[in-house]
């Protein structure tokens, strides 16, 4: 009877070792075709991701304009032109050549374009008979009656009748509208 249990144990452990040995065989053969069809996949997320940026309905517009006379720029956001969707970087150039693709990604869009003239906001404070008037200086550097104040020469001191007569530049709305207040 010890010799059947010796030999069983024997058995035993002789199917444990060649059980083992092929299941490492049957995992490194998993894991290579594993490793294989992961690297398909790399390949193919590599080739999609390689895909140019394009275009989104939604993405946001933006024309910004440098005026190289007087260095100012204006930003204005627009809406998406419709032939603009889904193009690609190189497209939305080529579409908008006289332009140039400042910020480009599939949600936001930013055109830039140079001007050489002066931007729209510059004006100038003067002394018209008796009354200040306000001009607005044209990209052309001519004066051109933007608003007659009814700001009167006898309520002003001579240093403010100076100065109107020589004229007061001013920059922006927010500004003009300060200087004008100022004179009141």
């Amino acid at each position: 009877m010890r010799k059947i249990l010796f030999y069983s144990v024997l058995i035993f452990v002789f199917s444990i070792g060649i059980g083992y040995y092929y299941s490492s065989l049957w995992k490194k053969e998993n894991i290579s075709s594993i490793d294989e069809s992961q690297t398909n996949i790399l390949n193919t997320a590599t080739e999609t991701a390689s895909v140019e940026e394009k275009v989104s309905y939604n993405a946001s517009f933006a024309l910004k304009k440098y005026y190289n006379e007087c260095g100012h720029f204006k930003f204005n956001y627009s809406e998406l032109p419709p032939e603009a969707i889904n193009l690609s970087k190189t497209e939305l150039q080529d579409l908008y050549p006289e332009w140039t693709v400042e910020e480009f990604s599939s949600n936001n869009i930013v055109l830039a374009q140079n001007l050489d003239n002066i931007c729209d906001e510059h004006y100038v404070l003067k002394l018209d008979d008796e009354n200040v008037e306000v001009y607005h200086i044209e990209s052309d550097e001519h004066l051109k009656l933007y608003k007659s104040t009814d700001i009167s020469k006898e309520y002003l001191t001579s240093d403010d009748i100076n100065n109107l007569e020589d004229g007061i530049y001013v920059y922006g709305i927010a500004n003009l509208n300060s200087a004008i207040e100022d004179f009141e």
